[in-house]
């Protein structure tokens, strides 16, 4: 009798905003999709679809915070201070990559999609911070600030869906393919392929992000 008085108090316990963002979490963290809907959360909660309006306008708006978190556990995993501004950005970018690598559904709206969230704005301050630390300010800081911030979200969003997407979701070659050239036709595809072949695409993402960063000192 206990159990069942349990299970009825437990199911006339209603579910706050905070219980369907852990559980989106969850879901957006599978390996095996770039989608969320809410059907898939509604049956996760045990719940109607039509429940999960009660907090969120639409799918975009559960989105919309959902990717506010990613960048709050980004920030989260900072330990360089903004002063060492240039180990501080790359650290970012690494961190940013790798949240949206744990959770691929939040990478696949993170273009398209602007939060306005404490998580958003704050990651823009620290960007904004530690490249004025490069000696930038005005319009040219808040340009670097938009080149980075653009290199990263695209750049780790579209590595997270590709990571999901691959037939190998092990690989990171930069590469997938033999890469047959012609030395006639294309003779540096071909006396670089080896090169090419050996790049990594993580490797790729943090050197882009370096480069951008090492323009900053002008």
């Amino acid at each position: 009798m206990a159990t069942k008085a349990s299970t009825k108090r437990s199911a006339k316990t209603p579910l706050d905003r905070e219980a369907y963002v852990a559980a989106a979490l969850k879901l957006a963290s599978r390996q095996t999709t770039t989608n969320l809907t809410f059907r898939e959360l509604g049956t996760a909660m045990g719940v109607d679809p039509t429940a999960i309006y009660r907090h969120f306008l639409n799918k975009d708006s559960l989105m919309q915070e959902l990717l506010d978190r990613a960048f709050k556990m980004a920030l989260q995993r900072l330990q360089t201070p903004v002063e060492q501004w240039e180990q501080c950005l790359e650290e970012f970018a690494v961190h940013t990559l790798d949240v949206f690598l744990e959770h691929p559904a939040i990478a696949a709206s993170a273009t398209v999609l602007t939060t306005s969230g404490q998580g958003e704005l704050d990651s823009i301050e620290l960007m904004l911070s530690c490249f004025a630390q490069s000696g930038l300010e005005g319009r040219a800081l808040a340009e670097q600030y938009a080149i980075f911030g653009s290199y990263v979200l695209s750049g780790a969003a579209s590595l997270a869906i590709s990571h999901v997407e691959a037939s190998d979701p092990e690989g990171r070659e930069w590469f997938s393919g033999p890469l047959l050239a012609d030395p006639r036709s294309t003779p540096l595809v071909s006396s670089l392929r080896n090169e090419i072949l050996e790049l990594d695409h993580r490797e790729i993402f943090i050197s882009g992000a370096r480069q951008i960063i090492q323009a900053a000192r002008g």
